[in-house]
């Protein structure tokens, strides 16, 4: 699946909000679709980092990136339902990694709920480790 990594922009657009709508229906960290929406945007507007996966035009994954040091921190990645278990999640991180290893970033960290089905696993192949408390996870970025 040739899936296009790229850099939301401040303010998110009419088309990118709307996919991202779709993409956080089912997610368990937020209320609703919109209320996930509205966290992104103020993200990005406070100076993290979008990164969203693009197929056929429309946005079907992302994840945020935030901090300022050598180490970066994940949050929020997801995936729209219709394409999870096709790689998505794994092209994007990858992409994810190789662009922050050009911002000099050595470490992305994260916290994961491990209660998921397939998220350790998941992990795992991409390349974080365990690292610190039960569900946080670490991965180096310049393998």
């Amino acid at each position: 699946m040739p899936l296009l990594v790229s850099v939301a922009a401040a303010p998110l657009s009419a088309h990118i909000a709307a996919d991202l709508e779709k993409v956080y229906a089912d997610s368990p960290e937020f209320v609703s679709a919109a209320a996930a929406v509205q966290v992104l945007a103020d993200a990005i507007t406070d100076g993290d980092t979008l990164y969203v996966g693009v197929f056929n035009g429309h946005y079907i994954a992302s994840v945020l990136v935030r901090g300022e040091t050598d180490t970066r921190y994940l949050r929020y990645l997801c995936v729209h339902h219709a394409t999870r278990g096709r790689g998505v999640a794994d092209r994007l991180v990858e992409e994810v990694r190789r662009l922050e290893l050009e911002r000099k970033t050595r470490w992305l960290e994260a916290d994961f709920d491990l209660t998921q089905e397939g998220i350790p696993e998941m992990l795992l192949a991409m390349g974080f480790i365990p690292h610190g408390q039960q569900g946080q996870y670490r991965c180096l970025i310049d393998i």
